[in-house]
């Protein structure tokens, strides 16, 4: 494949405009559009350097054994050479390679088959993302890997190209949410066997390091990682609560909560006489009725990055401490007018199928509050689905705090679509954002 530096040239230039300037004297657009230029000569860079890695890659090739590049230099794989020049690890090489061999074979694809295989037209156009800028090579590497083994199909394609046009913009984390979502609904028979294997892998181990502390390393399920972060998200969100009204209360940290919590826990276990915290706890899993009468196809649980089968869905909706959601049967009233102050548990769990978390950040749905749009005493707000929105602590001082208006839109699928616009100090044009489930999530 070739080589091409234009990019590279165009970032680069747009930066060094601003050699010598002094960066704590910059304005704030300055500052933002400085930022702006360096992440893109970053990505501009990762381009070629990808593609340098790939062909690094290909000539360390295990069957050439001493001969091969990365032998002859004195490591035992490309990995470890590309790592050695970048002055990264080894798995940010590995992700190199692969966005470098996702651009060289997305070439020939687009080149030579025509039309492309499904899975063929979402690699050529994920090659394209990253070549434009539009796309890091480390999410490209997530889509690749995501895509490997997959069925070459329409149906497989659409899911792709809806995790593929959300991607831009997004942080890592939140475009791994997306792959993995589109990747269990293209093959839910191979997601669970992914989650067997995962069950296979668990473990939990304690060793003591060189000052006396003792670290806890554990690797869990996503499933069985859903009642421990239930529990330490409950407990901390409550001690936040506390801190709120008297904040001498508690000075802890997070940390250092989730940490007493743990030994809490352990030392009730020793005597189930002792009280717990009494901060109440559930889990919620979201499957469609359909899905749970046939144990196929995927859900989520509260909380939790990764979906999860319809069968493991199952049996964790027959655990007591767990609520089922249930979506598509006879509902509870979830508009109250002025009658209620509070949502209700009914109306959260419809905010939380409807926003998926925060509806700016995508937080945990533990990590956030309903939220009245129309707010409750100065704008006599209603206590109604269209008018509630789930947003973390943070969000929602950030939001009030710069000017933002917030708007639900439609019904939808799940009640509505919420929409964020902008102050003119922000955009002086406000277009609105799109925010909740539509902005982050994956539809079958």
């Amino acid at each position: 494949m070739t080589l091409t530096t234009a990019s590279v040239r165009t970032a680069a230039a747009a930066v060094c405009a601003r050699d010598g300037a002094d960066v704590a004297g910059l304005s704030r657009a300055e500052l933002l559009e400085l930022s702006h230029d360096l992440a893109g000569l970053r990505r501009a860079v990762d381009v070629a350097l990808a593609q340098v890695a790939a062909e690094v890659d290909r000539r360390s090739a295990p069957a050439d054994g001493s001969a091969g590049l990365a032998a002859r230099e004195g490591f035992r794989s490309a990995g470890e050479l590309i790592a050695r020049a970048t002055g990264g690890s080894v798995a940010e090489a590995r992700r190199l390679v692969a966005a470098g061999e996702l651009l060289a074979n997305a070439a020939v694809e687009g080149a030579v088959f025509a039309p492309p295989s499904p899975l063929a037209q979402v690699r050529v156009a994920l090659a394209r993302a990253v070549r434009e800028g539009a796309l890091s090579v480390d999410a490209a590497a997530a889509f690749t890997s995501a895509m490997a083994g997959l069925p070459d199909t329409a149906s497989t394609r659409d899911l792709f190209a809806q995790a593929l046009s959300k991607a831009p913009g997004l942080a890592i984390h939140q475009v791994r949410k997306l792959v993995w979502r589109a990747q269990a609904l293209a093959d839910p028979v191979g997601w669970e066997g992914r989650e067997e294997r995962q069950y296979g892998e668990r473990s939990a181990g304690l060793r003591e390091d060189a000052d006396g502390m003792v670290t806890l390393i554990a690797r869990l399920t996503p499933l069985d990682a859903a009642p421990v972060r239930a529990v330490f998200d409950a407990n901390v969100r409550w001690a936040m609560q506390q801190r709120r009204d008297d904040p001498t209360s508690d000075t802890r940290t997070p940390w250092q909560m989730r940490a007493d919590i743990l030994v809490d826990l352990c030392r009730h276990a020793l005597d189930c006489d002792q009280p717990t915290s009494g901060v109440k706890t559930t889990v919620v899993v979201r499957m469609t009725r359909e899905e749970l009468a046939a144990g196929l196809g995927v859900g989520e649980v509260d909380g939790v990055a990764q979906p999860v089968s319809a069968s493991a869905l199952r049996q964790a909706a027959a655990d007591a401490e767990v609520i089922p959601a249930i979506l598509g049967g006879a509902s509870e009233v979830l508009d109250w007018g002025r009658g209620r102050r509070l949502f209700t548990t009914a109306q959260r769990l419809a905010l939380v199928e409807r926003d998926g978390g925060c509806a700016w950040c995508n937080a945990p749905p533990s990590w956030c509050e309903a939220h009245h749009i129309k707010w409750w005493e100065r704008d006599a707000g209603m206590t109604d689905l269209s008018n509630g929105v789930l947003l973390c602590t943070r969000c929602h001082h950030r939001i009030h705090r710069d000017g933002w208006e917030i708007e639900v839109r439609g019904d939808g699928a799940q009640g509505g679509v919420v929409w964020f616009t902008p102050p003119r100090s922000v955009d002086p044009a406000r277009a609105p954002r799109l925010g909740g489930r539509e902005r982050y999530g994956i539809a079958a």
